[in-house]
């Protein structure tokens, strides 16, 4: 939008984004909102006028970095007359106070979507903002044809542990309408892979209809020409049932991925955790996902340490990853966040014994994901490439979300943006190598036919 004659120039506003996706999307829903009051949005903080720092407070090492990020920012300030910092995102809605106090040279302190008092800080006239054109305030990207769709956000569920209802209040849907009709600007965009995410994705729907309305989400988002894949991200286990798993891997276009944070294993910590589920429901789910996808991947996060975890219990938990043996895993020290009441509960468990136990999982995560891969050598598997450089390209399967789990290295270079089916040459514990398996040519046809495949799995993970 460009500035009437006469009129002062905008400040130029840089965004550094700490934490998950759904932070992305409020920055990026942000700076289309700065953009129609008139700012200019930047990407290099040295072109910067503001520095509007997104910070994360989910855990421990989260506040850190970004403490750490509001510190550097205000150094980045000091080094030339004019500049602003400003605070916003998880950390601020919950300790906006104390950190507003402790770091008074910061030029705004804001929670998450309060973008009419920050345009109110920049001097801008909330009422008089353009919004001819729809903001993205559901999206953000994801890399190279592929975005983020925030579905829900906030969290109703009471796990003792987190404190993400102190931070993005309880558990609310975006409406469909509006999720879609984004959906449908970002295919038209070039985007082919949609990511479903919310800080509890399977409950969509609940708040509004009283029932769940994901299944009925992805099968319209299925039916827009053009997107080639549907992830979903942050599944609940406490409230998935195997029946809506099956439900859900009957959607064409959704991959065969499953992000399935199960926590723990052993049904007395889930308990003390305030997960209501069990190892056996839990185990019963992911079954019924991988009868009706063969081949799936099936991803989970863990916490060890957690007050009250004895050696029986982490037994437990090793046994349950040796049986289910997931494709993809994460495993994080317990954290004691305040105000929750899992930081009250006693039988904290020393640092060492909880660090042990974090290597043991991770030692024993590497080699079944080793073994996984290396099961997937002469598959073929299509690939969005992210990258090309110097001969090859590098890309993501449907076994991988952005950021947190592995990447393939294509022997070709491929333009950024595409799937392509790649062959699996070589199996590494968190890569996998391969070579394109269709001429360029071919590729082109079968684009221009809308042909998409799933990935031609060895026969042994039928």
């Amino acid at each position: 939008m460009s500035k009437p004659s006469g009129q002062a120039r905008r400040a130029r506003v840089a965004f550094q984004t700490l934490g998950c996706p759904k932070n992305a999307v409020d920055s990026d829903a942000l700076t289309h909102v700065l953009r129609s009051a008139g700012f200019e949005c930047v990407a290099q903080p040295h072109r910067a006028d503001v520095l509007v720092i997104n910070t994360c407070g989910f855990l421990d090492d989260a506040k850190i970095e970004s403490v750490e990020m509001l510190l550097a920012a205000l150094r980045w300030k000091a080094a030339r007359p004019g500049r602003r910092v400003m605070a916003m995102g998880c950390l601020t809605a919950r300790d906006g106070a104390e950190i507003s106090a402790e770091l008074a040279e910061l030029d705004g302190v804001f929670g998450i979507g309060e973008w009419t008092r920050i345009l109110e800080t920049l001097g801008a006239n909330p009422v008089a903002t353009d919004f001819s054109q729809p903001p993205p305030v559901h999206a953000s990207s994801a890399g190279p044809g592929s975005a983020y769709l925030r579905i829900s956000d906030g969290c109703s569920h009471g796990c003792t542990f987190c404190s993400i209802p102190q931070m993005r209040g309880l558990y609310r849907s975006e409406p469909p309408g509006e999720l879609l009709a984004e959906a449908r600007r970002l295919v038209e965009g070039g985007v082919k892979e949609i990511i479903l995410i919310g800080q509890e994705t399977t409950g969509y729907g609940v708040d509004i209809y009283g029932e769940r309305k994901l299944v009925e989400l992805c099968w319209s988002l299925s039916e827009l020409n053009g997107l080639r894949w549907i992830r979903l991200l942050y599944a609940h286990p406490p409230s998935v049932s195997p029946r809506l798993l099956e439900e859900l891997a009957s959607v064409p276009k959704f991959v065969s991925y499953l992000d399935f944070p199960i926590e723990h294993a052993s049904d007395r910590i889930l308990k003390l955790m305030g997960r209501k589920s069990t190892a056996a429901r839990m185990k019963e789910t992911i079954a019924a996902f991988r009868a009706v996808r063969p081949g799936a991947c099936v991803r989970t996060s863990l916490i060890v340490g957690f007050p009250g975890e004895t050696d029986e219990d982490f037994e437990r938990l090793l046994r349950f990853l040796e049986e289910v043996r997931f494709e993809r895993a994460g495993v994080f020290l317990f954290s004691p966040q305040e105000d929750t009441s899992a930081a009250r509960l006693p039988g904290r468990v020393e640092e060492g014994v909880a660090l042990d136990r974090l290597d043991h999982c991770m030692t024993l995560q590497r080699r079944i994901c080793l073994e996984k891969h290396r099961a997937l050598q002469g598959a073929v598997m299509d690939v969005l490439i992210e990258r090309a450089v110097h001969g090859a390209s590098w890309g993501r399967s449907e076994w991988d979300a952005p950021e947190i789990d592995g990447r393939v290295r294509v022997s070709s270079e491929i333009t950024p943006g595409e799937i392509v089916p790649v062959r699996i040459t070589q199996g590494h514990a968190y890569r996998l190598d391969g070579k394109p398996a269709v001429a360029p040519e071919d590729r082109s046809r079968r684009e221009s036919c809308g042909e998409c495949s799933l990935p031609v799995l060895p026969s042994r993970h039928a």
